[in-house]
């Protein structure tokens, strides 16, 4: 089993960071021909969009896996298919509605509406992908991954060097995610899947399962997405550019976290009925695994912030590395917030989740009115980080009540180390920076391995 969650985890991780490296090189080629101020309107559509992506989901696919995982059955991916496509109508209803009630430019408008066609496209693909995530199969789907991926990159290359507009951009990037589509359908009959037929009073039953994880899914989607859109009420179109060049970078890097949490969560839905022993140490051993790695990351990160930006953005963005040296701490909290979440759902602590993500929701929003006024983007940063500390109490707390004790007294140690490196960073003078962090990164790998040894 261990070996097969591990090809699972490399699997997904595989075929996700060879769609989404070409898609993250995509996009750093793109802000560099962009600029600040475009790439800033490129991040509202985006993240405009993704509001309402929990409305096409509704939480089902989640449902989906875990009903899969308990029972083996794959005759809920025809209902799942059919609710997903009338729910991506609705969402492009509900869309076009509140978009009339906004105050952005027609341009901005029609490429929210044209990029919203993505609702019934990626609800296709999420729901294919299930079946290979349940059955710890998603080998499978790297090379689908990988084709659309290249594709999206070429066609990034050829609007840069044909000087296209915003416009093109959008086309290609919806392109690629019905490309996708069709390589995941392909694979899925390939491989023997079968979409069952189904009658309509099924349906309402899986809805009321799913509806639970679909409120947690809007909350979540609120406070990630939300940030962007405060951002360029306050400070435009350049602000909005550079915050969105740092968060993209930490959502680059929780992509590890998704990929190992999407394929452990059958396992530990599974396990909670068979073996709860068996699914505490599998959560213990994932968990203390990925957490000095993220701080080890986050190290370096603030330490290496400048050249990152400039590497990778260019000089216009150089501001932003005031933002990553803080956003990036937040990956360390999102990576652990990803496992514990999979485990709530496995345990249908449902009800703790969302009023998790309720309270996340309402410190983010407070954190963001506050600091983005008086900081701007960098504010934003602040407020990211914020709120992943929140989440990650909050979970740890109900996570050590219910499968790993003393869970939070165990992680501080880690901090010590990392917080001196924060304090180096922002007190020390400039000269001293670099070499502090790697001073600080040698340190905390030598307090690990002195703890490993310790524990053995």
């Amino acid at each position: 089993m261990t070996r097969k969650i591990l090809e699972n985890s490399v699997a997904l991780f595989t075929s996700q960071l060879l769609a989404k490296v070409f898609r993250v090189l995509a996009n750093f080629l793109l802000a560099r021909f962009l600029g600040p101020e475009n790439f800033g309107v490129w991040a509202l559509v985006l993240s405009f969009i993704d509001l309402f992506r929990f409305l096409p989901n509704f939480g089902l696919d989640l449902t989906l896996v875990r009903r899969m995982a308990r029972s083996s059955s794959t005759s809920g991916l025809s209902k799942t298919l059919f609710l997903r496509s009338l729910l991506s109508g609705l969402a492009l209803v509900t869309v076009g509605v509140i978009l009339s009630f906004t105050g952005y430019s027609m341009d901005i408008r029609k490429l929210i509406y044209f990029y919203s066609l993505s609702f019934f496209l990626q609800s296709g693909v999420g729901v294919f992908s299930c079946f290979f995530q349940a059955q710890l199969r998603s080998a499978a789907l790297v090379w689908a991954y990988t084709i659309s991926g290249l594709v999206y990159l070429g066609l990034t290359l050829i609007g840069i060097f044909t000087r296209q507009e915003l416009t093109f951009f959008m086309v290609s990037l919806v392109s690629t995610e019905g490309i996708l589509l069709s390589l995941f359908a392909l694979t899925f009959f390939k491989k023997g899947g079968k979409l069952a037929a189904f009658n309509f009073s099924e349906l309402f039953p899986l809805l009321k399962e799913a509806f639970p994880i679909a409120l947690y899914l809007a909350l979540v989607t609120a406070y990630y997405r939300l940030d962007t859109l405060i951002v360029y009420h306050y400070a435009g179109e350049r602000g909005a550019g550079l915050y969105s060049a740092c968060f993209r970078l930490s959502e680059a890097f929780l992509l590890l976290a998704s990929s190992v949490a999407a394929s452990l969560f059958p396992v530990f839905s599974r396990l909670k009925n068979e073996n709860k022993t068996e699914l505490a140490s599998l959560f213990n051993k994932s968990f203390f695994w990925f957490f000095p790695f993220t701080l080890s990351a986050a190290i370096l990160g603030t330490g290496l912030s400048p050249l990152i930006i400039h590497f990778l953005y260019g000089e216009a963005f150089a501001p932003a590395a005031g933002g990553l040296a803080v956003i990036i701490w937040s990956v360390v909290f999102m990576f652990a917030n990803a496992l514990s979440m999979q485990a709530l759902f496995a345990f249908d602590r449902e009800k703790t989740i969302i009023q998790i993500a309720a309270v996340t929701l309402l410190v983010n929003l407070g954190l963001n009115l506050w600091l983005v006024p008086r900081y701007g983007f960098v504010g934003a940063c602040w407020a990211t980080l914020g709120r992943e500390m929140v989440s990650f109490i909050l979970q740890a707390w109900v996570m050590q009540k219910i499968l790993v004790p003393k869970l939070l007294i165990r992680v501080w140690p880690h901090f010590i180390v990392p917080s001196l490196a924060l304090l180096w960073f922002y007190f020390y003078p400039s000269s001293f920076k670099s070499a502090g962090i790697w001073l600080f990164t040698f340190g905390y790998l030598v307090f690990l391995l002195n703890r490993k040894g310790r524990l053995e």
